[in-house]
C-alpha cells in the first residue's frame, strides 16, 4: 500500500513538473535569419506606420467619449484627463517599442510575452487581445451606428425599439438592441473577405479626411469659443469652474480616456512589415501618440468652450456646432466620424485575424482557426467565427459596458509588456533569444538574408540596408560602453557595483512580488487610508506594503543590465516600466466589479481551451511536428496578390 502511494506521489510530482515546465517554456528563435524571415512584405515606411497608428487611435474615441465624459465626470477638465491618460499610454507605448525593436515579429504583446515570460502568460495576453479586438469591433460598430442614426434624427433606433423588439419579444432589451451595428459588422466582414484592391486607397482617403475634419473642427470651434464656459459659477452645475467635479472626476475620466489611446499597439504589430523596424517603430510611436493627444485635447477644449459642459448632448460635437448655426460643420463632423470609424473597424478586424492566426499557428488555439484560404490568403474561418461573436455583442451590449470590458483586457496586456521589459533588460544577452541588436554582424547570414529579401525601389535589398543602417547609426543610440545616468546615480549613492546577473527565477520572483504588492496597495489603498484616519494601526499595513515594494524594486534595480546595443531602448529602466505598471494597475482597480467578473469568465473559458487543447498541441512540444503553412506573402503588397489592396489598408487603418 505504501509503495503504491509512493508511486502515485512520484508520478504526481513528475506530472506537476512537466506541466510547470510547459507553462514556463519560451519561444525560441533559432537565428537572426528566422527573426527577420516573414511571409509578409517589408514595405512600410516610417510615414506609413505613423499613419497606421493615427488611423487606429484617432477614430471613435474623439467623437464618442468626449461629450459624455465632459458632461458627467470631468467637466472642462476633460482636457487634463486626456493629457494624463495620454502620458500613461505613452509609457506603455515606449515598452512596446523596445520589444518591437528587439523582436520585429507579428503578434505584438502576445509574441513579446511568449519570447520573454513563457507560454502561459503569452496565452493570457493573447486571449485578452482577442477579447480586446472582439469588443472593439462591437464598440466601434455601436458608435458608427449612432452617428449614422443621428443623420436621420434617430429614426433607425426608434423603429428598432418600437417594432423589431416587440415583434421578436425583446421588449426588455429594446434600449440596447442595435440592428444597424450588427449589419455594419456583417458588411465589413463581406468587404474584407472579397479582398478588394481599392481597400488601401479607401482607407488612406478616410484617414486623411478624418485628420482634415479634426483640424477644421478645432479651428471652427475656436472661433465659437467663450472662456466664460470654463468659469461657470458653482450654482450653475456641480462645483463650478474648470474642475466642477474636482480631481477625483479628472482621474475617473482618465481611466475611461485610456480607451481613446487603445490602438497604438497596432504600430508594434507592423514589425514584420516595416522596412526598418528598429528606426521606424519608435519614431512612429512618438509621432502618432503626440498627434492623438493634441487631437483629443484640442477637440475637448473647443467642445467645452463652445457650450457649457452640462448642456453637452450625447453626440457632442455635432450638436454643439449646430447650436452656433454651423450646420455644415455638424454634417462635416458626422462624415469625419464615419471615416474615422471605418479605418478603426477594418484595422480591428484585421488585427483580430492576425492574433488568432499567430496563436493557432503556435498550436495554442484550434488548428482550423489558422487555416488560410488559398484564394484570398486570409484565415477566413477565424474571421467568420470571431466576427460573428463581435456582431452579436454589437447587437445586444451597450457601448459603456463594452468600453469597460475592452479597457481591462488592454490594461492587462500593457501591464504584462511593461513587466516583460524589466525581465528582459536584466537578463544576460546570451539568454535573450536572438533579439535583433544594432551591432548585428554575421556577414554570411546577412548576405543570405539580403539575397532573399525583396529589393526596394532603388534596387537595394531591404534587410541589408536595415542591418547596415542599424550598425551605422549605433552611435546615435545608447552608448553601452559608458554608464547610463541611472547607473551613475546608483553607483554614486549606493557605492554598489553589481557584477553579475540574478538568476532568471530570482528575477522573476522579485518582479512578481513587486507587481502583486502594487496591486494590493492600489486595490486596498483608498480603503486603508480611510480606516487609518480612525485607527492609526492601519498605517502600519500601508507602510509594510510600501516597504516591500521599495525593497523588491531596489533588488531589481541593483542588478546588472544587459548591454545589447539596440536602436531604441526604454530609458530609465526600471523606473519608467515600473511607473507604467503602477498606472495600469491603478486604472484596472478603478474599474467596477462586474467588469472583473466578466474578465474572470472570459479567462476561465480561455484556460479550459488552453489546458484541454493548447498545452498538448503547442508547437513547442518535443513530439509535435509543426506543419508550416506555405502561404505566399500572406498580407503582402505584391502586385500579383489578390489581397494587394486589403493588406495595404493596414497602413492607414490598423
Amino acid at each position: 500500500m505504501s509503495t503504491r502511494i509512493s508511486t502515485m506521489i512520484s508520478q504526481t510530482n513528475v506530472w506537476a513538473k512537466d506541466v510547470y515546465s510547459k507553462l514556463r517554456r519560451t519561444k525560441q528563435i533559432g537565428s537572426v535569419g528566422e527573426m527577420l524571415d516573414t511571409q509578409l512584405n517589408r514595405c512600410l515606411s516610417t510615414v506609413d506606420i505613423t499613419l497606421l497608428g493615427i488611423g487606429h487611435m484617432v477614430g471613435s474615441g474623439v467623437y464618442v467619449l468626449t461629450g459624455p465624459l465632459a458632461k458627467k465626470i470631468a467637466g472642462p477638465a476633460i482636457v487634463l484627463a486626456y493629457i494624463i491618460s495620454g502620458l500613461a499610454s505613452l509609457l506603455a507605448a515606449l515598452c512596446y517599442s523596445e520589444f518591437s525593436v528587439r523582436f520585429p515579429r507579428a503578434g505584438s504583446a502576445y509574441s513579446y510575452t511568449y519570447i520573454s515570460l513563457g507560454e502561459f502568460w503569452a496565452f493570457v495576453v493573447g486571449w485578452n487581445m482577442i477579447m480586446e479586438n472582439l469588443i472593439g469591433i462591437a464598440a466601434v460598430s455601436r458608435a458608427f451606428s449612432s452617428y449614422i442614426d443621428s443623420l436621420v434624427d434617430g429614426v433607425i433606433r426608434n423603429y428598432t425599439a418600437t417594432h423589431i423588439s416587440e415583434t421578436i419579444g425583446l421588449n426588455s432589451m429594446s434600449e440596447n438592441l442595435d440592428i444597424l451595428a450588427f449589419l455594419i459588422v456583417v458588411v465589413f466582414v463581406i468587404f474584407l473577405t472579397s479582398g478588394v484592391r481599392v481597400t488601401s486607397y479607401l482607407n488612406n482617403l478616410f484617414s486623411l479626411i478624418n485628420i482634415g475634419v479634426i483640424v477644421i473642427v478645432v479651428s471652427v470651434g475656436a472661433y465659437f469659443s467663450d472662456t466664460k464656459n470654463w468659469r461657470l459659477p458653482p450654482n450653475s452645475y456641480g462645483k463650478g469652474g474648470f474642475m466642477p467635479y474636482g480631481w477625483s472626476g479628472v482621474f475617473a475620466a482618465s481611466a475611461s480616456c485610456f480607451y481613446a489611446y487603445i490602438g497604438f499597439d497596432s504600430i508594434a504589430t507592423s514589425g514584420e512589415e516595416a522596412k526598418d523596424p528598429q528606426r521606424s517603430i519608435p519614431i512612429a510611436t512618438l509621432l502618432s501618440m503626440a498627434f492623438a493627444t493634441l487631437s483629443y485635447v484640442g477637440v475637448s477644449a473647443v467642445l467645452t468652450l463652445m457650450t457649457p459642459y452640462y448642456t453637452i448632448n450625447e453626440s457632442g460635437l455635432p450638436d454643439a456646432l449646430g447650436m452656433h448655426g454651423a450646420v455644415w460643420a455638424k454634417y462635416l463632423v458626422v462624415s469625419g466620424a464615419c471615416c474615422g470609424m471605418v479605418t478603426v473597424l477594418i484595422g480591428t478586424m484585421y488585427a483580430l485575424t492576425r492574433i488568432v492566426y499567430s496563436m493557432a499557428d503556435d498550436g495554442l488555439l484550434f488548428a482550423w482557426m489558422g487555416s488560410v484560404n488559398e484564394k484570398t490568403q486570409i484565415p477566413l474561418q477565424a474571421m467568420y467565427f470571431f466576427a460573428s461573436i463581435g456582431a452579436l455583442l454589437a447587437l445586444v451590449v451597450d457601448i459603456t459596458t463594452l468600453i469597460e470590458m475592452m479597457s481591462i483586457g488592454t490594461l492587462l496586456a500593457y501591464l504584462v509588456v511593461s513587466t516583460s521589459v524589466i525581465i528582459v533588460r536584466y537578463q544576460p544577452v546570451e539568454t535573450i533569444h536572438h533579439s535583433l541588436s544594432a551591432d548585428f554582424d554575421n556577414q554570411q547570414e546577412l548576405n543570405e538574408l539580403s539575397a532573399e529579401s525583396p529589393p526596394n525601389e532603388n534596387g537595394d535589398h531591404l534587410v541589408r540596408n536595415s542591418i547596415y543602417d542599424s550598425r551605422k547609426d549605433s552611435d546615435s543610440s545608447v552608448d553601452e560602453s559608458r554608464p547610463s545616468i541611472w547607473h551613475s546615480v546608483r553607483n554614486q549613492l549606493l557605492k554598489i557595483r553589481v557584477r553579475r546577473f540574478a538568476s532568471d527565477s530570482m528575477l522573476t520572483i522579485y518582479v512578481a512580488i513587486m507587481v502583486c504588492f502594487i496591486f494590493v496597495l492600489c486595490a486596498l489603498g483608498p480603503t486603508l487610508l480611510k480606516e487609518a484616519k480612525q485607527n492609526g494601526a492601519w498605517n502600519i499595513v500601508i507602510a509594510v506594503l510600501a516597504i516591500v515594494i521599495a525593497i523588491t524594486f531596489t533588488l531589481i534595480a541593483l542588478q546588472e543590465q544587459n548591454t545589447s546595443a539596440l536602436r531604441y531602448k526604454v530609458p530609465f529602466v526600471p523606473f519608467l516600466p515600473t511607473l507604467s505598471i503602477v498606472i495600469n494597475i491603478a486604472l484596472m482597480t478603478n474599474l467596477n466589479v462586474l467588469t472583473w467578473i466578466r474578465l474572470i469568465v472570459w479567462m476561465a473559458l480561455g484556460f479550459i481551451i488552453y489546458f484541454a487543447y493548447g498545452i498538448n498541441h503547442s508547437a513547442l512540444n518535443p513530439e509535435s511536428v509543426k506543419v508550416r503553412k506555405t502561404v505566399k506573402n500572406w498580407g503582402s503588397l505584391d502586385d500579383h496578390s489578390y489581397l494587394t489592396g486589403e493588406t495595404a489598408s493596414i497602413g492607414s487603418a490598423y
